[in-house]
C-alpha cells in the first residue's frame, strides 16, 4: 500500500513537472523569455511558488535542462559512431545527428532556447560553454582526424571546432528567423560538405 502511494506521488510529481515545463516553454515562445516570471508560470498553472521550486530552482533551470538533455543525446550519438569510419565520416555523422535532434525539437523550442541565451541577465550562456558535449566531441573527432592526417593541422582543433559549430549555429539561427521555412537537415548536409572540403588535409 505504501509502495502504491509512493508511486502515485512520484507519477503526480512527474506530471506536475511536465506541466510546468510545457507551460513555461509556451509562455517563453509567446512573450519572450525575459518577459515571463516564475509568478506568471505559477498563476497559469494554479500552483504555488513552493510547488514550482520543488521541481525547478529557477526558470533558467528549465532551459538548462533542455540543453543538458541535448548533450546527453550527443554523447549517445558519439558512442554509436562506427569505429572503422574515417574521422571525416564520423564528423559528418555526428553533426547530422545533432542537427536531426534540433530539427525534431522544432523551431518553436529552438527559438526559445536561443532567445534565453541572449536575455539581459544571461552573463555566461550555456549555449557556448566549451565544456558541453557538442564542443568536446567535435574537437575530439577533429583532433583524431589531424593525428591520422585526414584533417588539416595548420589550425588548432579547438579553433576548427569553434568555426564549425558557429557555422551550423548560423544556419540554425536562419532557420529560426524564417520560422522553419526550409529543410534544416538538407541545408546542413550541404553546409557540411563545404566545410569538409575546407578542413580536409
Amino acid at each position: 500500500m505504501k509502495e502504491k502511494k509512493a508511486l502515485g506521488r512520484k507519477e503526480r510529481g512527474l506530471r506536475t513537472r511536465q506541466r510546468i515545463y510545457r507551460t513555461a516553454i509556451e509562455l517563453f515562445a509567446r512573450k519572450g523569455y525575459e518577459n515571463v516570471s516564475v509568478d506568471e508560470i505559477c498563476r497559469r498553472l494554479g500552483l504555488t511558488k513552493g510547488a514550482f521550486y520543488a521541481h525547478f530552482r529557477s526558470k533558467d533551470q528549465i532551459i538548462l535542462e533542455e540543453f543538458m538533455n541535448m548533450d546527453r543525446h550527443y554523447a549517445a550519438a558519439a558512442e554509436n559512431l562506427p569505429p572503422e569510419a574515417s574521422s571525416l565520416e564520423k564528423l559528418r555523422r555526428f553533426n547530422r545527428e545533432a542537427i536531426r535532434l534540433m530539427s525534431e525539437l522544432g523551431v518553436t523550442l529552438m527559438r526559445v532556447l536561443y532567445h534565453s541565451q541572449i536575455a539581459p541577465h544571461m552573463r555566461e550562456p550555456y549555449l557556448i560553454n566549451p565544456a558541453r558535449n557538442l564542443y568536446l566531441i567535435t574537437e575530439r573527432l577533429i583532433r583524431e582526424g589531424q593525428e591520422k592526417g585526414e584533417i588539416r593541422s595548420d589550425l588548432p582543433a579547438a579553433e576548427l571546432t569553434t568555426v564549425l559549430i558557429n557555422a551550423f549555429r548560423g544556419q540554425l539561427y536562419h532557420w529560426c528567423l524564417t520560422d522553419g521555412s526550409f529543410d534544416l537537415l538538407e541545408a546542413c548536409d550541404q553546409l557540411m560538405e563545404l566545410i569538409l572540403r575546407g578542413i580536409r588535409a
